[in-house]
C-alpha cells in the first residue's frame, strides 16, 4: 500500500452514501474505493453522517488520510467576476464584488477564485469566484479532523464532477456538455465546455416514488431553460449528455433517459483513469456512478478550493 503521503483521498458526503476513492499520487490510479450507506434520518442527518464514517473507518483503516471533501454545489454562490485588465487589487476588488451580490456580510463567507478565459476583449480579467458559509466549512472540517483525517481542500461537487469528465473525456470537452448528477431527491444540470464551469440547472422531487415520465418531463423543462439561458451554446443543442448519482444505479429512469435522450451515457470514472481497487469490472462499472464525485475528488487538479 502506498505511504500516506503518497496519496489523496476523495470524500462525497451526499443524501444516501458516503463515497471513498484513494488516489496514487506517483502513479495517478485509483487504488481503493468503498461505498458506505448511510442510515438517513432527516431529523439528524449529521448523526447518520458520523455513523458512516464510523463504518468507513473501521472498514479501510483511513487514520491520517490527506482529504478532500465536497459540499452540494446548489449552496454555494458561484459568480463570474469582470475586473480591469490593470486593476492590481485583485483580491480586494473581488471581495468588494462578491459583497455586492450578496445577502448578509461578507465575513460570513470562506471563497476562492481563479482566472478563467474571456471573450477575447483584452480589457478585461474574467474570474470565476465561489464562496460558502463558513458555518458549513467549519462542520465538515471538524467533522474529518475528529475522525482524525487531514482536509486539505473542501470542493464543491459540481466542480469535482466537471474534473472528472474533463480527464475521462478529452476528446470532448472542447463542445458543451451537460451532466445530470441526480440524488435522492434533488437533480442538478451542469454545463461545461473547456473544462470550465458554464451553468448551473436544479430540480427537486421530494416524492421518493417519482415515476420515469414525471422525472423526463421535469428534465426536460430544465434542459429547455439552460439552452435558453446560454445562448451562445444553443446552436450545439442537443449537449452530449452524461447521467451519474445514486438515482442512477441500477433504476428504471436510467434506462429510460439513455433511451430518450439523444447522445446520452453514463458518466464512467474510469474511462482513462486506471482503477487498481480490489473489485470485479462488473462490480466497479455498476458503481460507477456513485463513485463519480469522490473520484473527482481524489484527482483534483484545479486550484479553485475552499480550505
Amino acid at each position: 500500500m502506498p505511504s500516506q503521503n503518497n496519496t489523496v483521498s476523495g470524500i462525497d458526503i451526499n443524501s444516501v452514501n458516503i463515497c471513498y476513492a484513494r488516489c496514487n499520487l506517483e502513479e495517478r490510479t485509483i487504488s481503493s474505493v468503498s461505498v458506505q450507506p448511510l442510515e438517513v434520518d432527516p431529523e439528524d442527518y449529521w448523526q447518520s453522517v458520523t455513523a458512516g464514517f464510523d463504518q468507513l473507518f473501521k472498514q479501510l483503516k483511513l487514520p491520517g488520510e490527506n482529504i478532500i471533501s465536497s459540499l452540494p454545489g446548489e449552496y454555494a454562490i458561484i459568480k463570474k467576476i469582470i475586473l480591469d485588465k490593470d486593476e492590481e487589487d485583485v483580491e480586494g476588488a473581488i471581495d468588494w464584488e462578491l459583497s455586492q451580490q450578496i445577502v448578509g456580510s461578507i465575513d460570513e463567507y470562506v471563497y476562492d477564485y481563479q482566472s478563467i478565459v474571456g471573450n477575447g476583449e483584452d480589457t478585461f480579467q474574467h474570474y470565476l469566484v465561489v464562496g460558502y458559509r463558513t458555518t458549513a466549512i467549519d462542520r465538515v472540517t471538524k467533522l474529518l479532523k475528529g475522525k482524525k483525517f487531514h482536509p486539505l481542500v473542501i470542493d464543491l461537487d459540481i466542480f469535482a464532477l466537471i474534473n472528472l469528465f474533463e480527464m475521462n473525456y478529452p476528446e470532448l470537452i472542447s463542445d458543451p456538455a451537460l451532466i445530470i448528477f441526480s440524488e435522492l431527491s434533488r437533480t442538478k444540470l451542469i454545463l461545461t465546455c473547456n473544462g470550465s464551469f458554464t451553468d448551473l440547472e436544479i430540480f427537486d422531487h421530494p416524492n421518493e416514488d417519482v415515476t420515469p415520465v414525471d422525472f423526463m418531463n421535469n428534465l426536460d423543462k430544465a434542459i429547455e431553460k439552460l439552452v435558453v439561458c446560454n445562448k451562445e451554446y444553443s446552436d450545439k443543442a442537443p449537449f452530449k449528455t452524461f447521467l451519474t448519482g445514486s438515482n442512477f444505479f441500477q433504476s428504471d429512469i436510467t434506462d429510460m433517459l439513455l433511451e430518450k435522450i439523444e447522445g446520452s451515457e453514463i458518466l464512467m470514472p474510469f474511462r482513462k483513469i486506471s482503477c487498481s481497487a480490489a473489485m470485479d469490472e462488473e462490480k466497479l462499472k455498476s458503481f460507477s456512478t456513485q463513485l463519480c464525485v469522490a473520484v473527482g475528488l481524489a484527482l483534483r487538479d484545479s486550484e479553485l478550493g475552499l480550505v
